[in-house]
Order: structure tokens, then sequence, then C-alpha cells
């Protein structure tokens, strides 16, 4: 089945690998690998070992293939792609597969020889070995859609709808996966807010935060497993500010667990005010 890879790199540029000139595809390594860890400690009196966890390592990526024209400035142009210890995103294609990845450039290998081609090998080292979906899935609850657009129109007398408020407070989520996720969730205030939440209905685990919101304020919270912080941001000053310290007692970084998931976005007072959005990237241990 055809394969197709593209490398964005932090600058925008990007490069794509197919087969087809000038960059015609040929061996990837490291991508259908599922490897872990076992870690168990034993005893100088028991039998065995006892389980304590599975670690999972880093994700080395290699991408071999040919340069079939233009050899210089094809070699030239992978190089500048390719900065050495800069960081970037692999996409991955492949019939109905489509991932992607965020790796290092750890090295880039391209032999002199003679003859009208020349072999490339780059190396790549994703410290989240996990590939995630090119696209995220969001959850909108008690949000407002605009309902007028450009050029405007006001009936004389009639007046005109400028929203349309959608007041479910509950959304499903659906992980078909083999691993939980993290979330980022995002609460903003239409006037007062005091202590907002969301709860996962099926295992009742619940993330909330003690903070009074004003209109405009936004909270944001990020429950990934390299990345969990929660941060306010003020109408009034667009300052960002790191609030994890009020995460409430009892709260979880919630995840999105394997099957269907519904959860409930609310807080002790105020819940008509607040606006939620859960947006998250299902993630894949390999392609």
């Amino acid at each position: 089945m055809k394969r197709t890879l593209i490398w964005e790199n932090y600058k925008g540029d990007s490069v794509i690998f197919t087969y087809q000139p000038p960059f015609l595809l040929g061996i990837c390594d490291g991508f259908h690998e599922v490897a872990g860890k076992v870690n168990s400690i034993s005893s100088a009196y028991g039998v065995g070992t006892t389980f304590q966890g599975t670690s999972i390592d880093e994700r080395d990526l290699t991408i071999k293939g040919t340069i079939t024209e233009n050899i210089q400035e094809n070699r030239l142009l992978l190089f500048d792609i390719f900065p050495l210890n800069t960081i970037g995103t692999l996409y991955y294609y492949e019939g109905d597969i489509e991932r992607k990845i965020q790796c290092t450039v750890e090295k880039v290998d391209i032999p002199e020889k003679e003859g009208f081609t020349r072999d490339f090998s780059i190396s790549l080292i994703a410290p989240n070995p996990r590939f995630s979906a090119i696209s995220a899935t969001v959850l909108s609850m008690a949000t407002w859609q605009a309902a007028f657009e450009f050029a405007l129109i006001i009936p004389q007398n009639e007046g005109i709808e400028f929203g349309i408020k959608n007041n479910t407070s509950m959304g499903t989520a659906e992980n078909d996966t083999n691993i939980e996720y993290g979330m980022t969730i995002k609460f903003k205030a239409n006037d007062t807010v005091v202590n907002p939440y969301v709860l996962n209905v099926n295992n009742r685990e619940i993330i909330q935060i003690e903070k009074t919101m004003s209109a405009g304020d936004q909270i944001i919270i990020t429950t990934h497993v390299d990345n969990k912080k929660v941060v306010y941001i003020s109408a009034s000053t667009s300052i960002e500010e790191d609030i994890t310290f009020l995460k409430m007692y009892g709260s979880v970084y919630l995840q999105v667990p394997i099957g269907t998931n519904t959860f409930r976005s609310g807080a002790e007072q105020g819940e008509d005010n607040l606006e939620t959005t859960i947006e998250f990237l299902p993630e894949y241990e390999a392609v």
C-alpha cells in the first residue's frame, strides 16, 4: 500500500517522501514497533518477582530513501529542512491511516558517491513515543454559535438573532484505541462563574478549579502525560497565570479512558454563564 511521509520543521518548512521523485521513499524503521520495559522487584526469600509497572522508552525513527534528481540542490534542501537538534512534526499516511508524531532531528546522512542518484538516511527521536491523530476531536458544551454574517441586513421592526446557545452541558467521547490519553479543557465565563469543573460521568472522576471567573475570563487545563497544568487568562489583562495550585482536593487530571465516555461540565455558581470545550487527539502505540 502506498505510503507517504511529510516532515514539517520548526519554521514551517516541509518536504514530502513518497514513491515519486525527487525523494524516493525506501525503508522506514521504528514506525511499527511497540516496545516497553517491564519493571519488577525480587526479594531475598521470595519466589519469582513482583510486577511494578511498564515504562515505554522514546521512539527512534529512521527514514531511508534516494534522491533521484537535482542531486546537489535537493541534498542541500534536506540539510536545510532537517537542522540538527531541532523539533518538528512527522506526518504518516498509508491507506486509511493518518498519524503524526513530534520528533527531534538526530542525524542526516547523505554519503558521497558517483552516479545520478544519492541515498539518504534521516534519524529522528520522538521523546513521546506515541503517534496521534492528525486532527483533534472537540466536544462543545454550553457554547454560543454566531447566528449572523456579513453583509448584515436587519429587517425593520424585527431585529436579528445574534447567537444561538447550545444548552447541553454534556458531551460523549469515544476512545477506540487501547490506551488512555489526555485532553485540553477550556472554560470561558460570560458572567460570574464560581469553581468550574468537568466530571467523567462514567467513572465519577472530576477536575474542579477553585476560582471565581468574571466575564471574558478563561481557564485552560491540559492533562497530557508530559503536560499537566492549569492556566488562568484574565479578560482585563490577557496575561497567562499558572493556577495549578488551585486544583481542588480530590481532583484528577482527567484522561479519555478506553470505550465510551460522557463528560459533564458545570460550576458551583453561575453554571449558565459557563462555556466549556474539551479537545483531544486520539493516540496510538504504532502505525
